[in-house]
This record gives C-alpha cells, sequence and structure tokens, in this order.
C-alpha cells in the first residue's frame, strides 16, 4: 500500500519487515486556551493528505537514487582513478620498505622505478615522475608526482614471441604526504596501523581531463590482533583473530560531486565454520558502521547506517545446508537517510527516512519505518512472517501522530483497509490500480492517492 511509504522497504528485506504500532490523538489545546477539537473523521483525512504530501514530493524527482544518479556516477568514474592512484601509493610504500629492510632510507623517482622494474608484477607505467618515499622503522611516507597508466592486460606478441604487458587508463598523479604508520619492526601479537591526518591523493584524467582527490582530514586506523606475537612481515595469509577499521573524515571530491565520508568503521572476527565434513575459518564483519553526506550544489544527502550481528560467533557455525532453525543470520539494522533535495516544483524540502529492522528469528523479522517531508509524517510498523519462503507474508501498520491509521494484513495481497481512529473506521482506502489509491469516508467525500 502507499506505494512510497514503504520506500525503505527494500533496505529491510535484508533482513525482513516489520509489525505493530500507533500514534497517540493529538493534543487539543494551544497555549493554554481551548481550541476547537479536531474529529477523528478529520484525523483519517489527514492521515491521507499526508500520505499524497509525501508521495508527491518523491515521486516529482523519481526517487531519491535517479535523482542522485549522476551525482553517484561522477563519483564511481572518478573512485576508479583515485582507486588506481590509491594503489600505486601503496606498491610504493610497500617496494620502498620492503628494500629499506629495516634501515632508515628515502627512495627518489629513479630508485623507486628500478624497484618497480624489478617486481614480480609491473601494474604501474610512470613518466615524468618526482616520487619519493621515506621509511623509518614506524612509518612510510610517500610524496611527489607522476603521469601513470595501469596495467589493462597482458598479451602475447607473436613479432617478439614474448609477453607484452598493456597499459592504459592513464591520469596525472600527485600524492601529497600520504603516511603510512604500521609496527613493522614490532615482535608482538596487537598491531595498530594509521593513515596520518593531512595525506592527499589528486588525479587528473588524461581521458576526460576531470580532477578529483581523496583527502584524509583525521587520522584513520585499523587492529589486528592475534593468538601469538610475531612480526608482521612473518604473518603471510595467516588470519588475525580479531580486527578493526575506522576511516575518519575523509572526503573525496569530483568535479561534479562531493562525497564526505565522516566515518566507516567496522569489526570483524575470526570464526569457524562447518560445511559438510570440512571445517575452515573465514574473518567476517560482526559491526559496521558508515556516516557520511553527498553533496551537489544546493543540495545534500545524509547517510547513518549500521548494522551488527548478534549470532555468538564463539560456536562453530554449520552452513551445510544453508540457515536452518539453529543457524540463521542475528542480526539489527539502522539507516538514516536524511537531507535537502529538490521535490514538488523544485522546491528544496527537508526529508527524513528512518529505518530499524530486526531479525532474531528464523521465520520472522520486524521493521519500523519513519518517513517525513517538511511536516509531513508517517510511521509504518511492518512484520515479516514465514521469511525464508520464497514469498515471505509481510503485514503492515501506517500511522499518523494524530492516532489515525491503516492495517495492511498482507502487503502483497493488499485490495483494500480500513482507515481508523482507535477501534472505530472512519473509511476505507482501496487499490484502483498499480499505483492508485482510493480513499472513501463515512461522509461519502473521496480522496485519491495517486503519483
Amino acid at each position: 500500500m502507499f506505494k512510497k511509504t514503504f520506500l525503505a522497504f527494500a533496505c529491510s528485506t535484508v533482513l525482513v519487515a516489520c509489525g505493530g504500532g500507533g500514534g497517540s490523538s493529538s493534543n487539543n489545546t494551544d497555549n493554554g486556551n481551548s481550541v476547537a477539537p479536531v474529529s477523528d473523521l478529520d484525523k483519517a483525512k489527514q492521515l491521507i493528505d499526508t500520505t499524497n504530501s509525501i508521495v508527491a514530493y518523491f515521486d516529482s524527482f523519481d526517487s531519491l537514487q535517479s535523482q542522485y544518479q549522476p551525482t553517484f556516477d561522477a563519483v564511481n568514474d572518478a573512485g576508479k582513478d583515485i582507486d588506481n592512484a590509491a594503489g600505486l601509493v601503496l606498491t610504493l610504500a610497500t617496494l620502498a620498505y620492503n628494500d629499506a629492510q629495516g634501515s632508515n632510507k628515502t627512495y627518489n623517482a629513479a630508485q623507486l622505478q628500478t624497484l618497480l622494474d624489478n617486481d614480480d608484477y609491473i601494474d604501474y607505467q610512470l613518466t615524468d615522475s618526482t616520487f619519493a618515499v621515506t621509511v623509518n622503522a614506524s612509518s612510510v611516507t610517500v610524496s611527489g608526482s607522476a603521469k601513470a597508466q595501469y596495467w589493462i592486460n597482458t598479451i602475447w606478441d607473436f613479432k617478439t614471441n614474448t609477453l607484452k604487458d598493456i597499459f592504459g587508463e592513464g591520469a596525472q598523479v600527485t600524492v601529497n604526504a600520504v603516511k603510512l604508520e604500521a609496527p613493522y619492526t614490532a615482535v608482538t601479537d596487537k598491531y595498530n596501523f594509521k593513515i596520518v591526518a593531512g595525506g592527499k591523493i589528486l588525479t587528473k584524467n588524461d581521458a576526460n581531463k576531470k580532477d578529483a582527490s581523496l583527502e584524509f582530514k583525521s587520522d584513520s586506523t585499523a587492529q589486528a590482533i592475534y593468538s601469538t606475537a610475531a612480526l608482521l612481515e612473518s604473518r603471510g595469509d595467516s588470519r588475525p583473530e580479531t580486527a578493526e577499521l575506522k576511516f575518519s573524515n575523509v572526503v573525496l571530491k569530483t568535479t561534479d560531486a562531493e562525497i564526505e565520508l565522516t566515518e566507516l568503521a567496522s569489526k570483524a572476527r575470526k570464526v569457524q565454520f562447518k560445511n559438510g565434513n570440512n571445517l575452515g575459518t573465514e574473518i567476517i564483519p560482526t559491526e559496521l558502521t558508515l556516516k557520511g553526506k553527498a553533496i551537489s550544489g544546493s543540495e545534500s544527502l545524509n547517510l547513518d547506517a549500521s548494522i551488527k550481528l548478534n549470532n555468538d560467533l564463539t560456536k562453530t557455525i554449520d552452513i551445510t545446508n544453508g540457515e536452518s532453525a539453529t543457524s540463521f543470520i542475528n542480526a539489527d539494522l539502522v539507516v538514516k537517510l536524511s537531507g535537502n533535495v529538490k521535490g514538488a516544483a523544485n522546491a528544496i524540502k527537508p526529508f527524513n527516512i528512518d529505518l530499524s529492522a530486526k531479525r532474531s528469528d528464523y521465520q520472522k523479522g520486524t521493521a519500523n519505518i519513519k518517513i517525513a517531508v517538511d511536516q509531513n509524517a508517517l510511521n509504518a510498523d511492518v512484520k515479516t512472517e514465514n521469511l525464508v519462503a520464497e514469498k515471505p507474508a509481510v503485514s503492515a501498520k501506517v500511522s499518523h501522530a494524530n492516532g489515525a491509521f491503516v492495517d495492511i494484513a498482507n502487503v502483497d495481497q493488499f485490495t483494500s483497509a480500513d482507515i481508523k481512529v482507535g477501534n472505530t473506521k472512519y473509511g476505507t482506502i482501496n487499490k484502483v490500480s498499480r499505483s492508485v489509491y482510493s480513499a472513501t469516508f463515512i461522509d461519502n467525500t473521496t480522496k485519491a492517492i495517486a503519483p
């Protein structure tokens, strides 16, 4: 029902969808003076009017995804250049550190090129390089610039009968004091890593001439804890017992958009899995937090999301037959989306969508969705039964703060439902077509809900 009221359903299907709720009647006083009470019939109509206002706002830009798609496309395109440049920085830092063998040393562009040429895998082709890397016992710092092309493919050259690396997707890369800290020489079971605040990577794409930058405005950290002490370089592919990551105040700018990543944090731990007769261990994330903002001109979109696994991960998890009543994903999900985006008549209005979902039962899940546009707000409580079926049964209750609500027993099979305040029916909402609904009230008035 109310297709845009359930805008966030897609998010909640990861864990489920939701259940019960409602609102309280409005207060009929104003600054201590008596005012005419709002009738329950008017409250029922207000529920429909509010729904219409929200639907009109969101439909005016045909969903947030299409509104911000150019922004996300711009970031995605620029992200390739930044990702390649970040890989180059990490490669230079790693090659220099390994070559220094624990001594303090500074490498110039020619020395770094030699290290690149002697590497087993040549992923970068640099010209006009001014890169320099400084290595000491606990940190590696990369600075400088170069025209860089990135490895695309390896082909057989029939003229020379040798393999030939193909490079392309070039960009001008500039690195301003990107400093990586790690306990390179310590024999320990706990490793703390850091990208020091102040570093910046800039790129200009050779083809489209568009600029992009990645800036670390605060320290970003990571930690890995092992069961025994050892040198970092001797760990190889061994997995830590636990790991944590926290990126703070990282800003990605492109010619057309800006993404501010206030926080990206995750916690992970080593878990033992059983698949048939086979046992194995993997590092899986147990908590993830993402906070950030997308900016495009005068519009902005904020995201605050988190997910947490509640499973007992000290026990072996049996995945032989997928999920089961004794082995299923038990998790909480919270997503808050807000911002100022052009809506009806191109007016920029504040909006909020808050989703909280929970799955603690193999067959059931619950979620709550709050949606507000300017002064118009609705609440949806959703339940999912028979969650593991191909088509779970989803019920929902959509309510207004004034106490009016609509209860829908099965969203997928919805055709009509009562509009109530308390236990009294004041109207009926009927499905007219796929996206059009009609509300008829006890005073014989009718209101349509349509995009």
